[in-house]
């Protein structure tokens, strides 16, 4: 009969003609019929029935077949049975299911090495399953016995990957394996029990046990399976849960290259087998075809099931199967997202994120490699329903490179792509912030590492909270020692992160069930409450539940240690910020240990007082907190308004002010303040405007209704004069103490530059003129006002006073003034000769000057004497000297004199001679 707790449970028919073509069984208890050739039914009562068959042969013709079978009673449950047992480190403990009495004749098989006794000496830790067989009924149960402070959830701690290679996560770090038999250049799987021993791993091709043999098969020669060694993930070991016992059954999942049959089939392994050793019971069976490279798992917690999830080639559907005691079935195939219609779309990992703390939702990213571009789409998958939902599609970019490996942090919220170099590109490591908007997820990637010789492959997290990423031929894996970083020194990076002992990574790591590979939690505690004067609270985890603790604190680390206690939670309230070494000491009668961690208190900032509720008339509010914190915040009506200090609050309303410090904003103050604010009159001096470079403008407030003016210069009067660019703001008050402001900004347009000469000069009796130029320095506009002329230059006859007017493309003028002046140069005429002879005509020497000042002369005769000098021009010489006539002959001159209208030039000299004749 059926075991009402395992819906698996039934009876098997096989119907021992060959040439049957079709059938119908009834099960003689009133239940539906069955059309399998080969059913399985769950009587629910013992007794005997008649069970009828009606086969159809091949040439149509019908056969009933009846026969009665005596279906048994259960064997009885299991007396006094537990589910779990934690031991002390060298203690043992004896497994019986009937210790008050066994039914006669029940026969045992043990898990895991198949021992047959009734009891079973356990010294231990890991799952015990026995299957008791009386009259060939069945029933079995398990236990989980715990070894108190062995590490537990390791079954993702053995790698092997690559060159035969491997890592071993039960040491800290990871220490190498070099005895791996499987060298392959992509997909791997390997598993471990709970307590991280080794129970076999695979290429998708061969199993070897943990012995490092090839794996047997119970039906005679294994054949190779169907994975590649050019499948992304070739393989994945996934446990198929059991009514009632261990997981001792495992499904091998591979996948074959995109470039070959695209197939998914699914081996069974039975580690009940070959002593513990294991043997495959069930090989190759096609699941689904064609399919691409890609196979992903987790485990559903809530009820011990696995969810897998593959990905058809051509089309945009997912196959989700449901491991679960019942078996491997397929329960959903959706159709979401990108169609894999290419080999290169069907190439790159495919992974699962842990679940997400609030909604229990996980993500799932599928990498779309390119050429022409590379693309991850990302879903959202629920663990209790395997239902997936299609989130967004995010473009990485051109390819090559190629994206390749995927991987997110344990929080989901960064996600890492490594990229494979191609045609002379390199590769690269980047990580997404799926916090940020969709548009700046890609445009704010960083690049960890990037490669002009090395090529990048697959990405995966491991038990030590770690994201591992092979390498092409290296002998190391790089390592993300601190996945949750916001920066490339804050992730903690090491291309040569973990050694491998010699042996050669490759571009695959193992493909793991997501939960396999999650840090593991050992004993330890956590705080909450980090701020000063408010209580902080410490949560202790047991050290091996459900043995009884008992926890003594040392808070500050000073040694002092509380008075030891079996309650887990403890609270302290820290008065000064600072971290502080807090220490836990455990102690049960297995062991005792002690644990210390740093927990950081922060100063919880001072009262904040906002004052009164205020009922003013006015523009705006100042508001102060008044505290020092390193956030601030202002709320009105449900959102922020201001992140400072000050806030000036412009409308009726509550507001509130918090003042925050720590990382999370924890430790805080607040207060709040009801403003009632009557609005002013508006006041205004005018719009934003300009003036020209060397003017003015004058300001104003033209309202008569204000009375009181208070200006940014520090003028108080209704106008003012500005003559630079700037910010110019007033503040005004009316008769009912009413205040608002107006501010205005001026900004500044260039003047014209000109370069007229302040005078020019002209001779007028001579008849000149002058070219009066502007020397502007722009393409500007010009304007004489005197003769109406619009050129650069003018010429003028006159003396008197010409202005020009020169305006820019901005509409500034500038106006410049010169002065012409009539100014002459001196001038003289002197006779070349004159004949002094009584003769009446040219008896004298007669001197003509003109514009001079300051006039002297001297005449020489041969031998340098002066023969005749004079400072006025009308005084005559002729041609004595000392009343006596001179000899005829040439007698030479000098003249000094200075310009009239130049009085700053030096006196000019000027020489020449004079013939006297007789």
């Amino acid at each position: 009969m059926q075991n009402p707790d395992c819906e698996a449970d039934s009876t098997s028919f096989r119907d021992t003609v060959t040439v049957a073509k079709a059938w119908r069984w009834s099960f003689g208890d009133g239940s539906a019929t069955d059309t399998r050739r080969n059913p399985q039914h769950s009587y629910m009562a013992p007794g005997t029935y008649t069970v009828t068959l009606v086969r159809t042969l091949q040439n149509g013709t019908q056969e009933t077949v009846p026969q009665t079978v005596k279906i048994g009673e259960l064997p009885p449950e299991f007396q006094q049975w537990r589910i779990d047992t934690t031991i002390c480190k060298g203690d043992t403990i004896t497994l019986d299911p009937y210790p008050n009495g066994a039914p006669e004749g029940a026969k045992y098989i043990w898990y895991p090495k198949g021992d047959t006794t009734q009891t079973l000496r356990v010294d231990s830790s890991g799952c015990y399953s026995v299957e008791v067989i009386v009259n060939g009924c069945k029933i079995q149960n398990r236990i989980n016995v715990k070894i108190c402070m062995e590490p537990q959830a390791q079954e993702g701690s053995k790698w092997y990957f690559g060159g035969n290679a491997g890592l071993d996560f039960s040491n800290t770090p990871p220490s190498p394996l070099t005895d791996g038999k499987l060298n392959t250049p992509e997909g791997t799987s390997s598993i471990a029990n709970s307590k991280g021993q080794l129970l076999f791993y695979s290429d998708g091709i061969k199993v070897w046990n943990k012995n490092g043999d090839e794996m047997t098969c119970t039906f005679g020669a294994c054949a190779p399976m169907k994975g590649s060694p050019n499948s992304t993930q070739s393989v994945l070991i996934v446990p198929q849960p059991t009514c009632r016992g261990c997981e001792y059954l495992y499904n091998v999942f591979t996948t074959s290259d995109i470039n070959g049959e695209k197939l998914l089939t699914v081996s069974v392994v039975d580690m009940r087998r070959n002593n513990g050793l294991g043997q495959i019971i069930e090989q190759n069976t096609t699941l689904q075809t064609p399919t691409t490279e890609r196979i992903a798992a987790v485990r559903n917690d809530r009820d011990s099931t696995y969810w897998v999830v593959s990905h058809d080639y051509g089309t945009n559907k997912f196959r989700i199967f449901h491991a679960t005691t019942g078996g491997l079935v397929e329960v959903a195939a959706p159709e979401l997202g990108m169609a894999h219609d290419s080999t290169n779309k069907a190439e790159g990992y495919m992974k699962f994120s842990s679940p997400d703390s609030t909604t229990g939702e996980r993500q799932l990213a599928v990498v779309i490699p390119g050429p022409a571009r590379n693309y991850v789409e990302l879903f959202s998958f629920n663990d209790s329903t395997g239902t997936l939902t299609y989130k967004k599609t995010m473009d990485l970019g051109p390819a090559p490179p190629i994206a390749y490996g995927i991987e997110f942090s344990p929080t989901g919220e960064k996600m890492y792509v490594s990229f494979q170099g191609d045609n002379g590109t390199k590769s690269y490591l980047k990580q997404y912030d799926l916090t940020l908007p969709d548009s700046l997820v890609t445009e704010t990637a960083i690049t960890i590492d990037s490669s002009a010789t090395q090529k990048f492959g697959a990405l995966q997290f491991g038990p030590d909270g770690r994201i591992y990423m092979a390498i092409q031929g290296s002998e190391y894996l790089a390592t993300i020692g601190e996945p949750e970083g916001n920066s490339l020194t804050g992730v903690d990076y090491e291309r040569d992160g973990a050694n491998l002992g010699g042996k050669k990574s490759q571009l695959g790591l193992p493909n793991m069930v997501q939960d396999f590979t999650q840090e593991s939690q050992g004993p330890g505690f956590e705080a909450n409450g980090f701020c000063t004067n408010e209580p902080t609270q410490f949560q202790a985890s047991p050290m091996c539940d459900p043995i009884e603790d008992t926890y003594s604190w040392d808070f500050l680390g000073n040694g002092q240690f509380s008075t030891p206690s079996k309650t887990q939670t403890a609270t302290y309230t820290y008065t000064k910020p600072g971290t502080y070494m807090v220490a836990m000491r455990a102690t049960n009668k297995c062991t005792d240990t002690t644990i210390v961690q740093e927990v950081t208190i922060y100063e919880t900032p001072s009262n904040i007082d906002l004052g009164k509720d205020k009922d003013t008339c006015g523009a705006y509010v100042p508001l102060d907190m008044k505290v020092d914190a390193e956030v601030y915040r202002w709320v009105y009506r449900g959102r922020v308004v201001g992140r400072s200090r000050t806030y000036n609050a412009t409308s009726t309303g509550r507001y509130i002010a918090i003042a925050f410090n720590g990382p999370q904003g924890d430790c805080y103050a607040a207060d709040t303040i009801e403003i009632t604010l009557r609005k002013p009159p508006a006041v205004s001096i005018g719009p934003d405007t300009t003036l020209c470079r060397d003017s003015s403008l004058v300001l104003g407030v033209e309202s008569t209704r204000w009375i009181e003016f208070n200006w940014s210069t520090g003028e108080t009067t209704r106008e003012i004069t500005v003559t630079q660019p700037g910010s110019y703001i007033v503040t005004v008050k009316d008769r009912n103490d009413c205040y608002n402001s107006d501010t205005v900004q001026i900004g500044e347009r260039p003047s014209p530059i000109l370069g007229l000469a302040p005078e020019n000069y002209i001779c007028i009796p001579d008849g000149q003129s002058v070219i009066l130029d502007a020397n502007g320095q722009g393409p500007y506009e010009y304007l004489w006002p005197h003769s109406g002329d619009t050129t650069k230059t003018i010429t003028v006859n006159q003396e008197g006073k010409y202005t020009v007017r020169a305006t820019n493309k901005e509409g500034c003028s500038v106006e410049q003034t010169t002065e012409v002046v009539d100014k002459c140069e001196p001038r003289f005429f002197i006779p070349d000769a004159f004949t002094p002879d009584g003769e009446g005509h040219n008896e004298i020497l007669q001197v003509f000057g003109a514009y001079y000042t300051n006039f002297s002369m001297r005449i020489y005769n041969r031998w340098g004497e002066v023969i005749f000098a004079t400072t006025d021009i009308e005084a005559r010489w002729d041609g004595t000297y000392k009343g006596l006539k001179v000899q005829p002959g040439s007698y030479p001159y000098v003249i000094s004199y200075e310009a009239l209208y130049y009085p700053e030039r030096n006196p000019i000299m000027k020489r020449g001679s004079v013939m006297v004749i007789r």
